[in-house]
């Protein structure tokens, strides 16, 4: 008992670091928009420091993360980093930059699993509510501005930082880089939303009506394919997890009556929300043209992205010295460009940067985990089940197919995995 509490005590300069590297994730991209343009590049590894720091305080208060996960994936990592430097391109900071990926930032993972009780999970997910709102704010701003408003200024200052969308307007960023840190930030956003719905967890209900309605007035402004299945495939999870009894059904279907009365009053009484909801249905129509209806287009491409990579990997030498190629800061020190130089896809890049042996067990590794994660949150008591369950909806995608060359979607993968173990292991962690 007093062990445990000394532990918790011990452990209070971790879960600062770790918010730390929760909140850097989430203002990353401002930092290198809005507040200092000029340290765009080196903000890039603004969290690695903090990494670095969680790891070694995590190996001094004894935390015990080191297992099979960390011990493979991180032999397989430097003897990738030992090819890419003797037979490779040689080029040892683009070797360390990818190196880092999983020797600095998937031991955080485990870190977060072995020491976030249940308390810290749902605080992380009242602040999530919280910036959703503000969040929200910025998108709405983002999307009726044009691009050349300092709204939508891109990194470093320079140019804007919109995608091409549908209809002459682009997918906003967010405070994020990319609009694949947004879309990744709605779907975390979205396993608390869900939760706190289902759950009996006691929660401000000004905060969760709020957050709820910046989620659904969102989700057509990000005018993202991926935001939007994302939330779906939560929520599918989310009421798996949650239909145990007569009673929790009924919980469910009150659920869903509320959210499509917020969308409907959203659609009747919101100018912006219409034409959001216009525009993310042109970019649905436009590539359903391509690859049929919207649940088929999304649910291809999703399995597109296993097959093809993999069938690639057959086809690769058994081993690649190109360790840190596949990501744009590694492109951009080799060739001056930020174009992918070997597969935008996750599993493509890790097959193209180590080749069919290493790569290849990496690959595994990750498909291991994710099926694992699973399995454990599925075979939990039914009344602990709701909130892994519902972080498995977008985890178990972080895990396999999640582009974690891209900063943002690292630090999503990073936290949502980790809070997802220690979803799986917090009633072990609870003082009694």
């Amino acid at each position: 008992m007093k062990d445990t509490i000394a532990n918790i005590e011990n452990y209070s300069s971790l879960k600062k670091a770790i918010w730390l590297y929760f909140l850097l994730w989430i203002f990353e991209g401002a930092l290198r928009k809005w507040v200092l343009p000029g340290l765009a590049t080196p903000l890039l590894i603004v969290r690695d420091p903090f990494a670095i720091f969680i790891i070694v305080r995590a190996i001094y208060l004894n935390v015990k993360f080191m297992n099979g996960y960390v011990v493979w994936s991180s032999i397989i990592t430097l003897l990738a980093f030992i090819i890419t430097l003797t037979f490779g391109h040689a080029n040892l900071f683009v070797a360390i930059y990818g190196a880092r990926i999983m020797l600095l930032h998937f031991p955080l993972i485990f870190i977060i699993g072995a020491i976030f009780t249940k308390e810290d999970i749902l605080k992380m997910g009242q602040a999530l509510l919280a910036i959703n709102i503000f969040m929200t704010f910025i998108v709405y701003l983002q999307f009726i501005s044009p691009q050349s408003a300092f709204i939508n200024i891109g990194l470093g200052g320079e140019g804007s930082a919109g995608f091409s969308g549908a209809m002459g307007y682009f997918r906003p960023p967010g405070t994020f880089s990319f609009i694949i840190g947004l879309a990744a930030f709605y779907i975390l956003v979205s396993v608390f939303i869900f939760y706190f719905w289902l759950s009996k967890e006691p929660i401000s209900k000004i905060l969760l009506y709020a957050s709820t309605v910046a989620l659904i007035f969102a989700l057509p402004l990000t005018v993202s394919r991926t935001a939007v299945g994302g939330v779906v495939l939560v929520g599918i999870f989310a009421f798996i997890g949650s239909a145990t009894s007569l009673k929790t059904l009924m919980k469910i279907a009150f659920t869903l009556v509320v959210l499509f009365g917020l969308f409907t009053v959203l659609k009747n009484t919101t100018s912006v929300f219409n034409l959001g909801t216009e525009v993310f249905m042109s970019r649905v129509d436009t590539a359903s043209g391509q690859s049929g209806s919207f649940e088929e287009s999304f649910f291809s491409r999703f399995l597109d992205d296993f097959r093809r990579p993999l069938v690639n990997l057959l086809n690769m030498p058994l081993f690649v010295g190109k360790l840190g190629m596949g990501t744009n800061a590694g492109a951009q020190m080799l060739s001056g460009s930020t174009n992918f130089l070997i597969a935008e896809d996750e599993l493509g890049r890790v097959g193209g940067e180590q080749g069919l042996i290493l790569g290849g067990a990496l690959i595994l590794l990750r498909l291991i985990l994710a099926v694992n994660l699973f399995l454990q949150s599925i075979r939990l008591p039914k009344e602990d089940k709701l909130l892994p369950l519902t972080f498995c909806g977008t985890a178990l995608y972080l895990i396999t197919l999640g582009q974690w060359a891209q900063p943002s979607m690292l630090g999503c993968a990073v936290l949502t995995v980790g809070l997802l173990v220690a979803s799986i292991n917090m009633n072990s962690k609870q003082v009694k």
